[in-house]
């Protein structure tokens, strides 16, 4: 059977649970102390739990309503929200020196997507456009919400309460019984899944985010849709124009620009 996005969501944050608990246990301390500090943010989790749902939805409404290149695009304005919200939400002064690094993470982009603009690919639901844009303001505010844990609790208690708050959330809207009949391939995929999008992945950006502004974390995540390219080029035998390699080394260049910033902060 199809899975759907809600589905899928559930059961990749569910297999999340095992390898954080895993980690947790092979961590010096106890369990509890290695994940204490869920029960005092539970505010904030939910909060950033909320906002992680919305993200996923709209973006996955986006895909189901216009082109890949609209709803991707419309996404990435997240940058501009964060350096918008920042300023507002976390103890961060809005730092001028982005705007330049963040005017050509976007010409990389845009430069990364052309070709699906120019194939005819046009958007045809203006409701697709504003689901793309409502994913990224709901990213940005996944991301400011994570910042302002990151001095509070650790990754790994910050990814296991956003991970057990997304299930709480999802579990009544989750029907069980047609998800026993999945093969053992849909399931694995669904266990590596968890392990590596819902698991590694936010271990490693928190990680990351607690060490570096918000607002440049927004900008160096254009990186995201050049590493796709990559992956589509070593796994699919695809062939990138020139233009899309234009476009990476411009979102290379933005994040080298950033990176130096912050070493100059």
């Amino acid at each position: 059977m199809r899975l759907d996005a809600l589905h899928m969501v559930f059961f990749t944050t569910l297999f999340s649970l095992p390898p954080i608990l895993i980690i947790a246990w092979s961590k010096s301390g106890s369990v509890q102390e290695n994940l204490s500090g869920i029960g005092l943010n539970y505010k904030i989790l939910i909060a950033l739990a909320l906002s992680l749902l919305l993200n996923n939805f709209f973006y996955f409404a986006a895909f189901e309503r216009t082109s890949i290149a609209v709803s991707v695009f419309t996404h990435y304005t997240a940058p501009l929200f964060v350096a918008l919200l920042a300023p507002l939400m976390l103890v961060e002064k809005f730092d001028r020196r982005l705007i330049f690094p963040l005017i050509l993470a976007s010409l990389g982009l845009a430069a990364i997507l052309a070709p699906d603009w120019h194939n005819g690919s046009e958007v045809k639901d203006l409701l697709g456009a504003l689901c793309g844009t409502a994913s990224g303001l709901a990213y940005a505010f996944t991301l400011i919400f994570a910042k302002r844990l990151t001095s509070r609790i650790s990754a790994l208690a910050l990814v296991c309460g956003q991970s057990l708050f997304i299930i709480l959330f999802l579990l009544p809207l989750i029907s069980i019984n047609p998800f026993l009949f999945l093969s053992t391939s849909v399931w694995l995929g669904l266990a590596v899944v968890g392990l590596t999008h819902c698991t590694l992945a936010p271990l490693l950006y928190i990680s990351g985010l607690k060490h570096i502004k918000a607002q440049h974390v927004a900008i160096i995540g254009y990186i995201e849709p050049l590493a796709a390219v990559c992956l589509g080029l070593l796994l699919a035998n695809e062939s990138p124009s020139s233009t899309i390699w234009f476009g990476g080394g411009a979102i290379i260049l933005s994040g080298t620009i950033i990176t130096r910033l912050k070493k100059r902060t």
